[in-house]
């Protein structure tokens, strides 16, 4: 078969210009190849990757310096060394990594590399020892069916190992892998012609050609001994046999098909001693034409000498060794399943932390399963290993099942592991620093109004808690704690659970309004309220299912998969020319929950490192993802003027009243909602205010009016008349019993 690879250039290889002509093709094919090599480029794991893709080292590897690759790295190199990385590249990356992919694997690539081999193999032999130009007759059958097999072999299993490798058709071109493969593939593709050419029209002219010329030799009886192995009456070739020296031509016995006779014997042979020991003698050979004489002198079979003996056995045994060097190929390139991982200490641990939880936790290993982190290899001890700063809260009573030391604390710090970017954006966010902005503006902390059992089931749930930790334990109320302010032993800020709820860790949950409306609601904040009154919040309950919320390509864009926005979409994702970010700070040129709206870089408690145009703009170029200019440009300029109504006929009006009594000693500074215009005061920005502003921000038409500045109006003219009526009389209403305060109640 493998002669055939150059004979596309027949008629004739006895030609030598076509023989010229042929090395100069093989020579422009070859240097065309490493040109193209010389294009690409090299591919190592490099730390520009990690400033590409915002992530550590171990969100690739095994460890935090490198070390093995995990399924998020074979992902990683799927997509062209991009981030993000679809999901589909992810799930088809955690597929392959399967027991049955990689014993598949390692069989294909075996048979892939062997048919490579023989293939590989009997072309330099032919072409080199045996030559081309020795071919006459056409294709031998035998050869024909090795080549055509391993062609075969080599395509199927080459389709498979490419879709293994090969996620998408840019893969060929955005790394030195996938063009050296682009490369291969051409070539075995002009292979693939030139064999198909080869054992179809050209092997089919030659056969006719060779045949003329054994017949004209059969007419003429110049058959010797050297040639008779010709007509054997093989690939339509004229059957001939010698007796007693006599050619006799079978081709037309019907006891000789395709040169055999009943599988015993074969034309082209001398068949004198046969014919003697057969049931029936020379006298059937009457019934087949008489050729001539044979002419020359038949050659002896040859006696085979020990040495030769011994290279037979040499050469079958180095066709063995071949067959072992390749298996340790595959097994290199590809590993095996049915030989069992080694695993680390560290894996072991997680394993044995998986089997245990599965029984005394089955609904966390069921989220965990159905995790991204479960897929790419994030186990329990990656998360929970109690070191650095957290190794002085390893819990005491895990120890009995374990000697690893385990936290129950996962803090971003650690989640900064694999998501550095995530972690340092969110750390400059007003999510991270929410508890130092509650001390710093609500006076039922500063004043001690409410008590720790208070505050521990509300306030804290949401902002966080401040994580004490005694004798090795958090600290009664401290903890358990998922706020997204909380205060963590290791002196990070904040927790990714709160809105990425474990042990799921869900993009498509964090991107839905419920993740931020378990904190975003209430008489005070009720943006969950807003949300579902707007057109936005409309559209969102009534097709939401049809939505694609994690994508193939790792964007989540407007139009194509959700067609109006959430929460997330405005204040977090990506749009056109916008980046994604976690710090909840940008975007924002007002500050809605101050009692005096301010820029966001005028708020005391929490001054933005922003500008508040810019970042407007960025907003601005989010809602154009749907809306026209125009439309956009009137929205903000309405949710202006409701910001200049409430400060100019509300909130300052009220305040000066609330100046001039304190001035007059009528309300007392000492404490606060101790009176009862501070508790109106206080609900006038707190509450209605803030709900008519942000309803204004989140077209909640209802809320800005009806529970915004109809309720203003109200609540304005109950603190007018309670102050005229304090002015008149020199005194206000004083609550000398207030229920909870700190002082009056003892918590551990």
């Amino acid at each position: 078969m493998n002669r055939f690879l150059f004979s596309f250039l027949w008629p004739s290889w006895q030609n030598q210009d076509n023989i010229m002509t042929a090395k100069r093709i093989s020579a422009y094919i070859i240097l065309a190849a490493l040109f193209l090599l010389l294009l690409t480029g090299s591919t190592s794991a490099r730390e520009e990757y990690a400033k590409k893709t915002g992530k550590g080292c171990i969100f690739c590897h095994e460890e935090k310096t490198g070390g093995a690759i995990k399924t998020a790295g074979i992902a990683y190199i799927k997509n062209g060394y991009q981030y993000p990385i679809p999901l589909n590249i992810i799930e088809k990356a955690v597929k392959v990594q399967s027991a049955f992919h990689k014993t598949a694997r390692f069989i294909i690539g075996y048979l892939h590399i062997l048919a490579a081999f023989i293939l590989v193999g009997a072309i330099f032999y032919i072409h080199i020892f045996v030559k081309p130009s020795q071919i006459t007759g056409g294709l031998p059958k035998g050869e024909r069916i090795l080549g055509i097999s391993c062609l075969i072999t080599l395509t199927i299993t080459g389709i498979y190992l490419t879709w293994f490798r090969i996620d998408r058709f840019g893969h060929f071109f955005d790394n030195a892998f996938g063009r050296i493969l682009f490369i291969k593939i051409l070539l075995f593709i002009l292979m693939l012609i030139f064999a198909v050419t080869a054992v179809t029209f050209i092997h089919s002219r030659m056969k006719k050609e060779s045949q003329a010329t054994k017949q004209a030799i059969l007419d003429s009886g110049e058959i010797t001994f050297e040639n008779l192995k010709d007509f054997d009456g093989s690939s339509g070739k004229p059957a001939c046999i010698v007796h007693d020296r006599k050619i006799y031509d079978v081709s037309e016995s019907t006891k000789w098909k395709n040169g055999r006779h009943f599988g015993k014997h074969s034309a082209g042979t001398d068949l004198t001693e046969a014919i003697k020991g057969a049931p029936h003698g020379p006298e059937v050979l009457e019934k087949v034409r008489f050729v001539a004489e044979v002419k020359g002198v038949e050659k002896q079979p040859e006696k085979i000498s020990g040495i030769r003996k011994f290279f037979i056995f040499m050469a079958y045994s180095n066709m063995v060794i071949i067959l072992l060097i390749i298996f340790c190929i595959a097994s290199w390139r590809w590993g095996f399943a049915v030989i069992p991982e080694t695993l680390s200490g560290e894996s072991l641990a997680a394993k044995n932390c998986i089997d245990c939880h599965k029984k005394l936790n089955p609904g966390v290993y069921a989220d965990w399963k159905q995790s991204l982190h479960a897929g790419v290899g994030v186990d329990c001890y990656k998360c929970h290993k109690a070191a650095g700063e957290l190794s002085s809260v390893a819990s005491s009573s895990h120890m009995k099942h374990s000697s690893l030391p385990v936290t129950a604390f996962v803090s971003p710090k650690t989640c900064s592991e694999c998501h550095p970017k995530e972690t340092a954006e969110y750390a400059k966010s007003k999510h991270a620093n929410t508890i130092e902005i509650m001390w710093k503006i609500d006076k039922w902390l500063q004043l001690g109004m409410n008590n720790e059992v208070e505050r521990n089931s509300g306030c804290y749930v949401c902002h966080g808690t401040v994580v004490d930790i005694k004798d090795g334990k958090p600290a009664e109320g401290s903890w358990p704690n998922v706020g997204v302010g909380r205060k963590n032993p290791d002196g990070s800020l904040g927790s990714c659970s709160s809105c990425h709820t474990r042990h799921r860790f869900s993009v498509a949950e964090a991107r839905k309004p419920e993740a931020c409306g378990q904190c975003h609601l209430g008489p005070d904040h009720p943006q969950i309220e807003l949300y579902n009154e707007s057109k936005h919040g409309a559209i969102y309950n009534a097709e939401a299912t049809e939505w694609k919320w994690v994508t193939d390509d790792g964007k989540w864009l407007a139009g194509r998969d959700f067609r109006a926005p959430t929460c997330s979409t405005c204040h977090m994702s990506a749009a056109q020319g916008v980046s994604r970010s976690h710090d909840v700070t940008e975007r924002l040129s007002w500050e809605l929950q101050a009692p005096s709206t301010v820029r966001p870089s005028d708020f005391k408690a929490f001054p933005a490192k922003t500008d508040w145009k810019t970042e407007r703009g960025k907003m601005e170029m989010v809602c154009r993802q749907c809306h026209s200019e125009e439309w956009t440009n009137s929205h903000f300029k309405n949710l202006d003027n409701v910001i200049s109504n409430y400060e100019s006929n509300y909130y300052k009006p009220a305040s000066k009243i609330m100046d001039n009594l304190y001035a007059k000693g009528i309300l007392s500074k000492i404490s606060y909602f101790d009176e009862e215009l501070e508790w109106e005061f206080y609900e006038l920005w707190h509450h209605e205010g803030r709900r008519a502003r942000m309803g204004s921000a989140m077209m909640a038409p209802d809320y800005a009016w009806w529970h915004g500045f109809y309720e203003l109006k109200h609540r304005f003219n109950t603190i007018k008349e309670a102050s005229e009526e304090a002015l008149k009389t020199g005194k206000v209403y004083v609550y000398r019993e207030f229920p909870g305060k700190e002082s009056e109640v003892k918590t551990k």
